[in-house]
């Protein structure tokens, strides 16, 4: 789960209950409406690999919601503008947000050093625009 340690706890204190070493395969139910979700037991190697182990079980659902997440897929382009700054599938800002790209500013979680937190996205996005602002202003 990307969800920082205080994200689980605060959901725990919320009823959730947070099941390790599953991944979702499909969605029961028929006439096109959800029951259960199946998951199928995964081992987690030495190396942080996931192998499925071929056994499944279900969990009773009446809805379901996807997280899609997301993560830069560098594309070979050639682009005139160049390329940004990118670690481990984020990218590079300053203190303001910008990326070493002119006029291009980012924030959130596809951003280097930041928490997958919305707070911080927002703090992010703050940031940019007083940063934004003071580019606009020298223009």
């Amino acid at each position: 789960m990307n969800a920082s340690e205080w994200e689980q706890n605060l959901a725990q204190t919320r009823g959730v209950k947070i099941m390790h070493c599953g991944r979702p395969v499909g969605l029961v139910g028929d006439g096109g409406c959800v029951r259960g979700v199946e998951f199928e037991r995964i081992r987690v190697g030495t190396d942080g690999s996931m192998e499925g182990t071929g056994e499944t079980f279900e969990i009773a659902a009446d809805m379901v919601f996807k997280a899609i997440g997301q993560k830069l897929v560098p594309v070979d382009v050639e682009d005139p503008a160049g390329s940004p700054e990118v670690h481990d599938g984020r990218l590079g800002v300053d203190e303001g947000q910008k990326t070493d790209l002119e006029g291009v500013w980012a924030g959130g979680d596809c951003v280097k050093g930041t928490k997958d937190l919305t707070v911080s996205a927002v703090e992010d996005g703050k940031r940019a625009a007083l940063s934004i602002h003071r580019y606009l202003g020298k223009l």
